[in-house]
């Protein structure tokens, strides 16, 4: 009776709300059993500054086909697919704003292996969800954290 009450309480929870949802490119989504990027998004993104856009992941790098990003800002008509090499597990790419002039950023990560694909970020239905970033002018937002702390 322990035994079933301790999956119960802290087996089952951990098994549930560790799995992300992998994604191919026809939007089905297949739960796994452990997250396999991990970004965190950049903020504040100020305007007019370089901004490293990256995620990390556990997959070995001999399992990786490719690894690429996908944005555009508000300027662009269409997404730009960026390959991005990976070293130790950390993907980066350098988002440099005199190349790629714009108010606002979409973007999202693609990681496909010799079976799966995985993206982040992905919404809790498991679908390609972009991350959506306005570029904030960094005076403002100074001048709006003091007023605050006042």
């Amino acid at each position: 009776m322990h035994l079933k009450r301790f999956f119960l309480v802290f087996i089952l929870p951990i098994i549930i709300f560790s799995q992300e949802i992998d994604l191919n490119p026809f939007g089905t989504t297949y739960p796994t059993k452990k997250k396999r990027i991990i970004h965190s998004p950049p903020k504040p993104l100020f305007a007019g500054r370089v901004h490293y856009l990256d995620f990390i992941t556990d997959i070995p790098k001999d399992s990786i086909n490719t690894s690429m990003l996908f944005f555009k800002t508000d300027s662009m008509q269409y997404y730009r697919e960026i390959y991005i090499e990976g070293e130790q597990g950390l993907y980066r790419f350098k988002y440099d704003p005199k190349i790629y002039p714009g108010t606002s950023i979409q973007y999202y990560f693609i990681i496909k292996s010799n079976t799966q694909l995985f993206a982040t970020p992905v919404s809790s239905k498991g679908k390609l969800y972009p991350m959506d970033s306005q570029f904030i002018d960094p005076i403002e937002y100074h001048k709006q954290k003091v007023r605050l702390k006042k």
